[in-house]
């Protein structure tokens, strides 16, 4: 079917009454992002709640992921749904299905490689056909990773060569500590249970929409990482490869640009990439590496999952909870994100750093991030790089205004260093954050 005319709603955040579904309510309320806007959840209680403890909710819809029709109905009335309900694997396939069936956009906070390429090999081609986009992973660390990656390639594009190498780390300064919401977690755990599947999947994946492109050769492969190592360009800190779903995002983005929407001389926009996270001392190290290790070994088995998710708090040395963050915690938070990049213009070597920041990512700056993206669908929707389909972040905002509009509310990749010509480092650039001072709290589970 074709995308619907004027609905009641432009926007509704569907499971507004969870963690970072509040977080959301917030950010629409503040940043005034649309004209008529709701929420949505299974219990109309809650949602009343809500309305009247923030002060901000426009309309109250009623829908349950159990009940199709429902959703049905909820995504009917809206220009644009925004899912906040996790694990997506579970709760989340309805309300695409829902969406695209209703000639409504979708966009959600998924971090599960399992969950995002099943809805692309089940759906995208009903969503392209209905004119609906459905994004995934719109918020924080995924933004970050897919963009910021893509926006090393473009500087190098626009000083004429081409970008070859990026590296990313991720670290957080938290000195008031941290303990994300379990949900998270939750997330986590049932996604290293599901490898085999996912596996499956994605040759499923791959034999209806092709393999990955290789990305540049320019400076050959880049070299992987030990799984711990120091980092010079971080001041000495230690990194490991980032065991989240940035790598699958950008891949995902990148199948989809090269065998999907077939953009012309994209793969020069790849470049070969390696993602770590960084902390700064030796008892996060050892946090890090023991709690790592038992996850794994307990993710894989149906009682170990188990055990998981009934001790979130236990298992991660306080690191997640049902209760998550504390107001104190997240008004003193940040992520940082270094991109070393290197690349070829004119035959020369040459490098770029850019650098990012996020206040509080995993709910502040997340509801931000995925405020943002639903703005730039509903009033930019024109410089989306398809108008149907199902994607990540960078394959449909690559070229939107949705990075001007980030950097308007305080997140934007700053050049650093850079030896490329006509790329200058922002004035007053802070260098010193390579070294960056944090405290032992400091966010090892954010």
């Amino acid at each position: 079917m074709a995308r619907a005319g004027k609905r009641e709603f432009d926007a509704i955040i569907f499971g507004a009454t969870g963690f970072t579904g509040q977080q959301t309510v917030m950010q629409f309320g503040r940043l005034s992002l649309c004209a008529s806007w709701a929420v949505a959840g299974r219990s109309r209680e809650k949602l009343e709640a809500l309305k009247a403890e923030t002060q901000v909710v426009a309309g109250i819809v009623v829908a349950d992921v159990d009940d199709p029709a429902s959703l049905k109905q909820m995504a009917s009335r809206a220009r644009l749904v925004l899912n906040a309900t996790g694990p997506y694997r579970f709760f989340g396939e309805a309300v695409v299905a829902a969406c695209i069936e209703s000639g409504t956009d979708y966009i959600d906070l998924c971090g599960e490689p399992e969950f995002m390429e099943k809805m692309l090999l089940r759906h995208n081609d009903a969503a392209r056909a209905a004119g609906v986009v459905v994004c995934h992973a719109c918020a924080f660390d995924s933004i970050p990773a897919d963009l910021g990656i893509l926006r090393c390639a473009q500087i190098f594009q626009a000083a004429g060569g081409e970008c070859a190498h990026v590296e990313m780390f991720h670290y957080v300064d938290a000195p008031q500590g941290y303990t994300g919401h379990d949900t998270t977690f939750k997330a986590a755990v049932h996604g290293v249970g599901a490898a085999e599947e996912l596996k499956r999947l994605r040759k499923d994946v791959e034999e209806k929409y092709g393999k990955v492109p290789d990305g540049c050769q320019a400076l050959g492969k880049l070299p992987a990482k030990g799984q711990v190592s120091t980092e010079p360009r971080l001041g000495g800190k230690y990194v490991m490869p980032f065991i989240g779903s940035d790598a699958s995002v950008v891949r995902s983005s990148r199948r989809v640009q090269a065998n999907i929407l077939k953009q012309p001389d994209c793969e020069k926009l790849m470049p070969q990439f390696g993602i770590y996270f960084a902390v700064a001392y030796t008892s996060s190290l050892l946090k890090v590496v023991t709690g790592g290790s038992m996850f794994q070994m307990l993710a894989k088995s149906s009682w170990g999952r188990d055990l998981l998710i009934r001790h979130p708090s236990f298992f991660t040395w306080g690191g997640f909870s049902a209760e998550g963050p504390t107001e104190e915690q997240m008004q003193n938070n940040c992520w940082i994100g270094d991109l070393f990049a290197s690349g070829l213009v004119g035959g020369e070597k040459m490098s770029l750093t850019l650098q990012a920041r996020l206040e509080d990512p995993g709910y502040i700056g997340t509801s931000m991030l995925f405020a943002t993206v639903a703005e730039t669908i509903l009033t930019d929707r024109g410089s989306l790089s398809a108008q149907g389909g199902v994607f990540t972040p960078a394959a449909l905002f690559g070229r939107s205004s949705l990075l001007e509009r980030l950097a308007r509310r305080g997140f934007e990749f700053k050049v650093i260093e850079s030896d490329l010509p006509g790329v200058l480092a922002c004035s007053g650039a802070d260098g010193a954050s390579y070294s960056g001072e944090e405290t032992e709290g400091d966010g090892t589970f954010c």
